[in-house]
């Protein structure tokens, strides 16, 4: 096979699969509970995790083009609740197709909601608690 036909192969399969950094980040006070995460990959449960203020839950991830997948979390602070898919097939090329290989994505639990970014420098609110 020509070296002219393998780079546009190699680039068509460097696209197909993506190494994507999952991060979690504790942005709430300690007080009055940690932050508590516990998050599920098609159903199946990642060990509960308890946040200190600034501590961060981290997982890498492979995407494999046309493969559905979903990451969902359920965050406990205090009294407050909520659980929203932080990563899927869907919504990684919308939420972390600004970065370049591989993808890192950050949510920040807050005590006013929950924030996303993908460059860890600007911030968007998503979701409220």
């Amino acid at each position: 096979m020509s070296r002219v036909f393998l780079i546009p192969l190699v680039i068509v399969l460097f696209h197909l699969v993506c190494a994507t950094s999952m991060h979690i980040i504790s942005g709430v006070p300690d007080n009055p509970t940690k932050l508590r995460v516990n998050c599920t990959y098609d159903g199946a449960d990642f060990q509960e995790r308890t946040l200190n203020n600034g501590q961060e839950f981290s997982w890498g991830h492979s995407d494999i083009l046309f493969i559905d997948y979903m990451f969902v979390c359920k965050f406990d602070w205090g009294t407050k609740t909520r659980t929203f898919p932080v990563l899927s097939m869907r919504t990684r090329p919308i939420l972390c197709a600004h970065t370049i290989y591989p993808c890192d994505c950050y949510w920040d639990a807050r005590a006013d909601g929950f924030y996303f970014s993908n460059d860890k420098k600007s911030w968007k609110k998503m979701y409220e608690w």
